[in-house]
């Protein structure tokens, strides 16, 4: 979903003006320092899957979303909300993220809500030059083994997946083919 998602926020959102990536749910203050120093930045972070119980074989329900929308200017706090010649301010931000998400279609997936938003505070971290909010969606979603034609042993190895681990996490080599014991 992310790829999708992203593609959807950059109909308003260039790349040469907004910085968008994947994020944790929770930062570090490490991490949030970066992340200021992109701004204006939106983080995309995932924050879970609820299943719906009446699913049956499928797997359905929503897979849950959150942005992180952070703006930084220096010239007052009315030009941190309402933007100026240089910026546009994290309201207009905030608007245009929640209009992107709104019942969007996110193409082979489903449709995205809006499930709430909150003004954010980064926790042990001050700087009267940036404010911060947070927009939560979902993203309905179908799934089915049947989608991926799995009955058998032989239709599960043809996914041809593998992990390779090592000690030194910069060696790790991963491939796409993989060995599964026969039965």
């Amino acid at each position: 979903m992310e790829p999708a998602i992203v593609e959807r926020l950059r109909l308003a959102f260039p790349a040469k003006d907004f910085t968008i990536e994947r994020i944790p749910q929770t930062l570090t203050i490490k991490e949030f320092e970066r992340l200021v120093k992109q701004a204006p930045f939106i983080g995309l972070a995932w924050t879970g899957m609820k299943p719906d119980a009446a699913s049956g074989r499928a797997l359905k329900g929503q897979m849950l979303w959150r942005l992180v929308l952070v703006f930084r200017a220096s010239n007052g706090l009315e030009t941190r909300f309402k933007g100026d010649k240089r910026g546009i301010g994290l309201d207009a931000m905030f608007d245009v993220a929640v209009a992107l998400l709104q019942a969007a279609e996110i193409p082979d997936v489903g449709v995205a809500t809006v499930t709430g938003a909150n003004s954010l505070i980064a926790d042990g971290w001050t700087d009267d030059n940036v404010v911060i909010s947070q927009i939560d969606f979902s993203v309905a979603f179908v799934t089915s083994p049947a989608n991926f034609a799995l009955v058998t042993l032989d239709d599960l190895k043809r996914i041809g997946v593998s992990w390779a681990f090592d000690e030194d996490p910069e060696a790790i080599v991963a491939t796409d083919e993989t060995e599964l014991p026969e039965e």
